[in-house]
């Protein structure tokens, strides 16, 4: 076998470094797409639209909505395998939040 081996690999310690350094976005909306190799998750914000008025006008303005856009956060593009050890860390992160009484 090749250097590359598994059975001789050496397990270093991962450390984040810089994390400070990165803006905080935030998110309220997630849109998931798949193809063969990857799943792309794409993070967006939507903020309701300003409607000022009496209730009808509130309603005019509602009907004449085409849509509320959202705008894009971020894309990550992360494979199967990754996606799995996600979903285990984001139900981790979801039981702690549950503990800690968040909403």
């Amino acid at each position: 076998m090749g250097d590359n081996d598994t059975a001789k690999a050496v397990k270093v310690p991962l450390l984040w470094v810089g994390l400070d350094d990165l803006p905080l976005l935030i998110s309220n909306q997630v849109l998931t797409q798949v193809d063969q190799d990857h799943a792309y998750l794409t993070f967006g914000t939507a903020t309701p639209p300003v409607l000022m008025g009496d209730n009808e006008e509130v309603r005019e303005q509602v009907g004449r909505l085409q849509y509320v856009p959202v705008k894009g956060v971020s894309r990550l593009a992360i494979s199967r395998r990754h996606l799995g050890e996600l979903i285990e860390v984001l139900q981790r992160t979801a039981d702690k939040f549950d503990a800690q009484g968040g909403e």
